[in-house]
């Protein structure tokens, strides 16, 4: 999984409405018009002069006193209040102005603030500018979306960026108090409900961190902008779910991979390649858990009916469960998606050769093997392809003098795959923000210990030559095997190949 973000981003700026004496504002949003009065009774004017000057002292001077005055004006015991939602967008603007200056904090005792009865008193001023933003919010359609910029200012960022950075450096408590107190003022964000998720899982609190999950996802909705958070909520979710599946037993199992299989199947079309492709193995593991195993198929036949909207490593993963479903025929068409997506991928030509073997398609799989030698030209086993290939073809009636060629041809690629001195076969290949890795062992068929040297091309998806790599092994002592590893920070590469060790 992505680690939470440290910081967040784009936080709005108020937009306060600064209008002549007496007059009415009106804000237009796409949902309608939000009509504020700010011009009267008396004591509404005398706070919007006040507001116009704080928002001017807030480019270099100090605006608390002005501040204070709003506040202490609007909750004057004898203010007659026939202007409610103007004296509420009044406070509003106030309390989270106030909340952005350094000697104020978020509870306060109530004469900080300019408050006059009950000094000694405190005031929770995210609580209060919550119950006054809503009281405007409520007044008119329009007026929600107007003042949705005014939840998501400085003070709501920075409390929800150090929820996210006391979770991260593991200060639960102080994460969870910083989580509720930005949900106090914007419960709509998904980032808080993230935090809380995050300090459940900690705690081993599954059922709270699910549900906090699931608010995150709630939250997220289809606004791209927390596409990433909402996916990250999903992954959690559902990989938190099949842990907890793999654990159980009973009735308990089969429930839990029920609802594993429910959570992993969003994902299995997620623009990240490895989080598609955990998707379907960990599908494919639930639905065995689930004791639906006959029931695999559906993992990959949304991804049979249109390949072009799974990333290639997804195709790939469902290439391999088709395979294990011993649907042959199913797996061809995956991994055939997979090498038309990219060409330069050994892992999709060598699924796809052996597919087309056991679908009884030997004719298809001879060009899909040549594909393959030019990439990985040291290794046994792909000559072995070969030879199955004629064993497929052997199996399908022909004349003598037919059957005798396949004998023939058989033969000589097993004797070339079993006379082979030297083995190369691969083990990790990975590609991601870091750069790109590939593992791989060396082993030494012969009698004598030796050294080798692989040089390999890594390649563009269009087959270009973006760095060479040499990788010494050795020595390799006589039938033993060593491992290799090449870590480059370039990214971009589709595929392989190198040179055959001669």
């Amino acid at each position: 999984m992505k680690p939470f973000y440290t910081t967040l981003f784009a936080a709005a700026t108020i937009v306060s409405a600064a209008p002549a004496f007496a007059q009415q504002t009106a804000t237009a949003t796409a949902a309608g018009t939000c009509d504020i009065e700010q011009g009267k009774p008396q004591a509404i004017a005398r706070a919007t002069l006040s507001l116009t000057r704080a928002n001017a002292a807030m480019k270099g001077g100090d605006p608390t006193k002005d501040l204070k005055d709003i506040v202490a004006g609007l909750n004057a015991p004898t203010l007659k209040n026939d202007n409610p939602v103007g004296r509420a967008f009044l406070l509003a603007s106030a309390y989270v102005l106030l909340l952005e200056q350094p000697n104020i904090d978020p509870v306060s005792p109530r004469s900080a603030v300019g408050l006059t009865t009950d000094p000694a008193g405190t005031i929770d001023l995210f609580a209060a500018a919550d119950s006054a933003i809503t009281i405007v919010e409520q007044s008119a359609p329009a007026c929600a979306a107007y003042m949705a910029p005014f939840r998501q200012q400085k003070a709501w960022l920075n409390t929800t960026n150090a929820a996210i950075n006391a979770l991260n450096a593991n200060k639960l408590d102080s994460a969870e108090i910083y989580a509720k107190r930005s949900l106090t003022l914007d419960r709509k964000s998904p980032y808080a409900y993230t935090v809380l998720a995050g300090i459940a899982k900690k705690k081993e609190n599954f059922p709270a961190m699910m549900e906090y999950s699931k608010q995150v996802i709630a939250a997220a909705g289809t606004d791209t902008a927390y596409a990433d958070v909402k996916e990250r909520a999903m992954y959690e979710l559902a990989s938190t779910t099949a842990e907890r599946a793999a654990k159980a037993t009973g009735a308990q199992k089969k429930a839990l991979a029920t609802e594993a299989i429910a959570a992993w199947l969003p994902l299995v079309n997620s623009k990240d390649d490895v989080q598609g492709t955990i998707a379907i193995s960990n599908l494919q593991k639930m639905y065995i858990a689930a004791g639906d195993s006959a029931q695999q198929n559906k993992i990959y036949a949304p991804i049979i009916a249109a390949p072009a909207n799974f990333s290639e490593g997804a195709l790939l993963q469902a290439g391999v469960v088709a395979s294990q479903f011993k649907r042959p025929a199913d797996a061809a068409i995956l991994f055939e998606a997979a090498a038309n997506r990219n060409p330069y991928s050994r892992d999709a030509l060598n699924n796809l050769a052996a597919s087309y073997l056991q679908a009884g398609e030997t004719e298809k799989a001879g060009p899909v093997i040549d594909k393959l030698i030019a990439l990985d030209p040291s290794n046994p086993d792909n000559y072995m392809l070969y030879a199955y290939q004629y064993v497929g073809r052997l199996k399908k009636k022909s004349d003598a003098k037919t059957t005798k060629m396949y004998n023939d041809s058989l033969m000589v690629w097993n004797t070339k795959a079993e006379k082979m001195p030297v083995k190369v076969s691969f083990n990790e290949f990975s590609r991601n923000s870091e750069g790109t890795t590939l593992v791989g062992s060396v082993e030494n068929r012969g009698t004598t210990p030796k050294s080798y040297s692989l040089v390999f091309e890594f390649l563009g998806p269009k087959g270009e030559v973006l760095f060479t790599e040499t990788a010494a092994v050795g020595p390799v002592p006589a039938k033993g095997t060593k491992e290799f590893t090449i870590k480059n920070p370039k990214q971009g590469v589709a595929g392989y190949r190198y040179k055959p060790i001669t």
